[in-house]
């Protein structure tokens, strides 16, 4: 017996398509039809209405049912007959096809449950993922948040519509996978001048962030099994991108000279690459020492090792000027500096860099160009202008002042009113400040009293390699604060609702 109502294959608009309210009229229709066929609603073989019969049921036009029907025959999804109108094609298998919506969607659930079969890369990956609370709105104390109402957006603006004002065909057609050239001369310049750098403007490629630029040098100079040295406590970050390439992460502690060299010694064959942070370890704040700096480029050279230098946020140090790179040191060409722009400037950016020895550069602009080509070049031609007319130099160096002034603040803050609680450890630059808890409290427990609170707190321990139960108590105390996002009273507003939390201890 034929059907005599078909209106539920014309969804209403706020079905099918999510949240798209102005899709169109024969597209409804034909999402409506292929879901029915899908699921067993509309059974193979069976006849569907005359094109003008159905568009007077629906109340829709009648081209609007034949622009439906044509493109699902065009998919296979109907055929027609000769004298006799549309058809559901006879093709689709039947076993393949659900008698009823019921059924159909039985299905769909057995099947988004069967055992998913990820890469040995993606597992180990995953391993490292952060687990660190996710807040929509920054908030006191993420430590990775800058002041981003202390960047000039409205110029940003002008010179993202003057890149396009009139394109260049490095805008319209970039092909160099290395960056744009303006912007890779700006940026050798900038650190040739603030960071000691030994590197001209072909050695750089720029890439869409620190992240990128590791996945990068893991493909290229890593094989399973190859054993890389890294900073503990150290960014989980790092860990997780090295780990996908099947590394052996050997975990090198950290003290108040930075880096401990002697560590790297510790394992059954060298490292292949050792990742520090010589300027600042990310979260403790200790600078790598010059006989360390020194040992460390001396051990590379011994063991045919490469050096990557990770240096995320040294434009911001206030006491005394910005310290010269390791790379600045190297004679033998074994370091790869990386740097990011996510924290100087906006995060969302998403723009970093590599400054590459001569004898890597081929490798790595082949590789690149299997990658991503080239990142957010209308991104990077706004950024190579804002270097050139002088307002990153301008930027940076009016933020190093309102950072310092927060900073200062925090300090008398932990110093004043978390006697007993808190205690400060040794830094002299970044975003934030690493605190020790001195009354025994454990900094887990903190961070998830603090969340609760509504403060983005970073507990000490999740910095280090090994987590386990077993070692928990071995592990220092402690909360990384970012400060550099908020103002003064809003610091000291949060700062007090953070020492209620360490006096209730429960």
């Amino acid at each position: 017996m034929p059907r005599s109502d078909y209106s539920w294959i014309y969804p209403s608009q706020t079905e099918g398509d999510g949240n798209d309210k102005a899709i169109t009229a024969y597209r409804r229709l034909y999402h409506g039809i292929r879901a029915a066929i899908l699921d067993g609603r509309l059974h193979p073989g069976e006849r569907l209405p005359a094109s003008r019969d159905l568009a007077s049921s629906l109340g829709i036009s009648r081209n609007t049912v034949v622009t439906s029907f044509d493109l699902l025959t065009s998919e296979g999804y109907l055929e027609t007959r000769v004298g006799a109108g549309s058809f559901v094609a006879t093709a689709l298998p039947d076993r393949d096809m659900q008698t009823d919506t019921k059924s159909g969607l039985a299905k769909q659930k057995a099947e988004n449950q069967r055992p998913l079969h990820l890469s040995q890369s993606a597992m180990r990956m995953l391993a490292y993922q952060r687990r660190f609370p996710r807040f929509r709105v920054a908030r006191p104390f993420n430590p990775a948040t800058p002041d981003l109402d202390g960047f000039p957006f409205d110029l940003w603006a002008r010179l993202l519509r003057r890149a396009w004002r009139a394109p260049s065909i490095d805008l319209t057609i970039p092909d160099d996978p290395m960056g744009m050239p303006l912007l890779r001369d700006e940026i050798a310049k900038w650190l040739r001048q603030s960071r000691g750098v030994n590197c001209q403007a072909d050695q750089v490629m720029v890439v869409s962030g620190a992240q990128q630029a590791l996945d990068l040098i893991a493909r290229a100079l890593v094989d399973p099994g190859d054993i890389i040295a890294t900073e503990d406590p150290g960014y989980e970050g790092i860990r997780g991108v090295l780990a996908s390439s099947g590394a052996v992460l050997h975990p090198v502690a950290v003290d108040e000279e930075g880096l401990c060299v002697d560590g790297l010694g510790k394992t059954s064959s060298p490292s292949r690459i050792v990742v520090t942070t010589p300027s600042r370890n990310y979260p403790l704040g200790t600078t790598l020492s010059l006989s360390r700096r020194l040992a460390l480029l001396q051990w590379a050279r011994a063991n045919d090792a490469w050096i990557v230098e990770d240096d995320y946020d040294s434009d911001y140090r206030y006491d005394g000027p910005p310290l010269s790179s390791l790379q600045g040191l190297d004679t033998d060409n074994r370091v790869i500096y990386v740097g990011t722009f996510s924290r100087v400037l906006f995060p969302g950016i998403r723009l970093g860099y590599l400054v590459l020895p001569p004898a890597l550069i081929p490798a790595f602009r082949g590789m690149r160009g299997f990658a991503d080509g080239v990142p957010a070049p209308t991104a990077q031609a706004a950024l190579g202008a804002f270097f050139a007319e002088g307002h990153f130099g301008s930027h940076v160096r009016k933020m190093r002042l309102r950072y310092g002034e927060r900073r200062a603040h925090l300090k008398s803050l932990i110093a004043d009113t978390a006697s007993g609680l808190l205690e400060t450890m040794p830094s002299d630059g970044g975003l934030h400040l690493c605190a020790r808890l001195v009354a025994g409290h454990d900094d887990i427990a903190v961070q998830e009293r603090m969340v609760k609170a509504g403060l983005d707190c970073r507990a000490l321990s999740s910095y280090y390699h090994d987590k386990s139960s077993k070692n928990r108590g071995n592990l220092p105390q402690g909360l990384v604060l970012g400060f550099a996002g908020w103002e003064k009273n809003q610091l000291s507003e949060s700062f007090g609702e953070l020492i209620e939390i360490l006096k209730r201890r429960s």
